[in-house]
């Protein structure tokens, strides 16, 4: 009796090898042959939980699969299929050793988001609605990270607050140049006048006069006249101009000015953070969607080992304690399983979150970070630290901010100062009105003059605003400060991390070539009956810590990158996103654009 073992099948040996494999894209199967007098069994196949290929066919098992199949409710587990093989003695132990198969070669896992999901928790009892979220009709199924970021901007609550903020800040620059333009007001007024006399008296005009910009008629009444009535009517218009104050207004302005310009580098800042955010959470999804392949592909490994190890205690060449040994890695991968789904649900809401979706929402993000591969994996150029901190310095609009916050701080306490400079203005205004009850005579006049205001004593409320605006630009320039270190924190630490990320993704595949060659020199070992089943199991359990530090490296030198460009103020252009209309010295140009709508940013970022 031996035991034979097909092409693409399972085993003991391959079984570690197809730990990489796409999900459900291979089927185990181990076939017993015998003389024409002996029994067959097989090892079931497993079905996929999360991939749309089909399994090849299977021989009939003695039970169902430890594995939960696609669609299934993972509720009843029950204990993992045996293959049967007579307990032929030591003979039948010598054959089971000399047929174990050559390895096989290491695929790629199935890509992200195809095939029927799997209930959660996979193990255990289905929660309805927890696990995976709902398709969306109006965001794309599958996005890449252009459009997630595009989505992003159309739906954050916060990039709202910015532009409203600089909206403000806007209208606040107009309102301090006001003081700087002239005003100039008209008047007109038409007044009738309507007045018995009780005595029965008469009312007569004895005098016109005019008192500012308005005419007037005098009337007195006689005694024994009866009613009386008038008509009167004005017209006046007025012209005031400031003409040096020392620059207080001035600087005023300048001090708006610099504010807003503060305002709109917040805004590009905003954009940056939640292009940050929205591509964090894009990769880390990615991740904690490869982790939960990677520990399904574990489980069926140790599902089929736990199976041959029963195969061997039947054939009389292993003890009944080797299935006790080969159980519990079963276990512990399907608690991970369980853990890395919940960790991947999380991450799909905080996905979806950053973008400004519903939580249970189901966006897949296309995958662009290759796994399990031996090749160079592209990222972005490490610079130094010193040119990465120019650049820094040169792109964060937050600390441009800071700086624009220092320089409003500097015009806010030359404004201050100047509160007791004299103040000299002009006037003019000419007024045309009526003398006559029938508004048939008109009399204008007109003046012209000049207004010197010198302030001598104010209670202190000079001197008072300069030691607050003297305070303020303390402070500001304290802010500033604290920016820079900031920044140059930000800096070192999301290049050192990015150094770190690269590096273990380049040790990672050397420790992935390297598990995987000590699991095949293993497999030969115990084909040929030299090595014994712990090591062959150390040596499967050095593969599968390999292909987790593979999976997690990838990812993390993807997040480090997108931390980096964040940390450079580069991650994002925030000078191509459209502001509200605000003044030139904030933004370079006068032009305001509308807002484009969700579709339009989506189809520019396809296109």
């Amino acid at each position: 009796m031996r035991l034979v073992f097909g092409a693409g099948t399972f085993a003991l040996a391959s079984m570690v090898a197809l730990a990489a494999v796409p999900i459900g894209s291979v089927s185990a199967r181990a076939t017993a042959t015998a003389s024409p007098s002996t029994a067959t069994s097989a090892v079931p196949a497993i079905a996929s939980p999360s991939s749309g290929l089909n399994n090849a066919s299977a021989a009939p098992a003695a039970g169902p699969s430890a594995v939960p199949s696609a669609g299934s409710s993972g509720a009843s587990q029950t204990a993992p299929t045996v293959i049967g093989i007579p307990n032929n003695g030591a003979a039948a132990g010598k054959a089971l050793n000399a047929g174990q198969p050559t390895p096989y070669p290491l695929n790629t896992l199935a890509p992200l988001g195809s095939g029927t999901p799997l209930p959660f928790p996979a193990y255990g009892t289905p929660v309805p609605g927890v696990g995976i979220g709902v398709v969306r009709s109006d965001v794309p199924a599958t996005i890449n990270l252009q459009q997630a970021i595009a989505i992003g901007f159309a739906r954050s609550p916060l990039l709202a607050i910015a532009r409203g903020d600089v909206a403000v800040q806007a209208a606040a620059v107009r309102l301090e140049r006001a003081g700087l333009l002239p005003s100039f007001s008209g008047s007109a007024s038409l007044t009738y006048t309507h007045d018995q006399n009780g005595g029965g008296g008469s009312l007569v005009d004895t005098g016109t006069g005019t008192t500012g910009t308005t005419g007037t008629t005098t009337t007195t009444a006689i005694a024994g006249g009866g009613p009386y009535s008038s008509t009167n009517a004005s017209f006046a218009l007025s012209l005031a101009q400031l003409i040096y104050d020392g620059g207080k207004i001035a600087a005023s302005v300048d001090a708006a000015k610099s504010t807003e310009s503060a305002t709109v580098d917040n805004y590009k800042r905003e954009l940056q953070t939640v292009a940050y955010n929205v591509a964090n959470s894009y990769y880390a999804y990615l991740g904690a969607q490869r982790l939960t392949q990677v520990d399904l592909e574990i489980v069926r490994e140790d599902v089929v080992q736990e199976n041959l190890v029963r195969a061997q205690v039947r054939a009389g060449t292993s003890a009944q304690a080797d299935i006790a040994t080969t159980q519990l890695p079963t276990a512990q991968a399907r608690l991970a399983v369980v853990r890395a789904q919940g960790a991947q649900y999380s991450a799909e809401a905080a996905f979806v979150n950053a973008m400004g979706l519903e939580a249970n929402s189901n966006v897949q993000p296309v995958d662009d970070a290759p796994v399990f591969t031996t090749a160079a994996v592209s990222g972005i150029p490490i610079p130094s630290y010193d040119t990465a901190l120019q650049r820094a310095l040169a792109l964060r609009p937050d600390y441009d901010a800071q700086v624009q916050t220092v320089s409003a701080s500097r015009y806010s306490l030359r404004a201050a100062q100047l509160g007791l400079f004299p103040t000299l203005s002009a006037s003019a205004s000419a007024t045309n009105a009526s003398t006559a009850q029938n508004l048939n005579a008109f009399r204008n006049d007109q003046s012209i003059g000049l207004s010197l205001s010198l302030p001598i004593y104010d209670q202190g409320i000079t001197a008072a605003n300069t030691a607050s605006a003297r305070a303020q630009l303390d402070i500001s320039n304290s802010n500033l400060q604290n920016t820079a270190l900031g920044v140059q924190l930000n800096v070192k630490q999301a290049l050192t991390n990015l150094v770190a990320a690269r590096a273990a993704v380049d040790e990672t595949q050397q420790e992935y070539a390297t598990a995987v060659v000590n699991v095949q020199s293993t497999q030969a070992q115990y084909r040929a009956g030299v090595t014994t089943l712990p090591l062959l199991l150390n040596a499967q359990v050095q593969l599968t810590q390999a292909l987790v530090d593979q999976v997690s490296s990838v990812y993390t030198l993807r997040e480090n990158e997108q931390a980096y460009l964040y940390a450079e103020g580069s991650n994002y252009d925030a000078t191509q996103f459209t502001l509200p209309r605000v003044s030139k010295r904030a933004t370079g140009t006068t032009t305001a654009h509308a807002p484009r709508t969700l579709l339009q940013r989506l189809q520019s970022a396809i296109h």
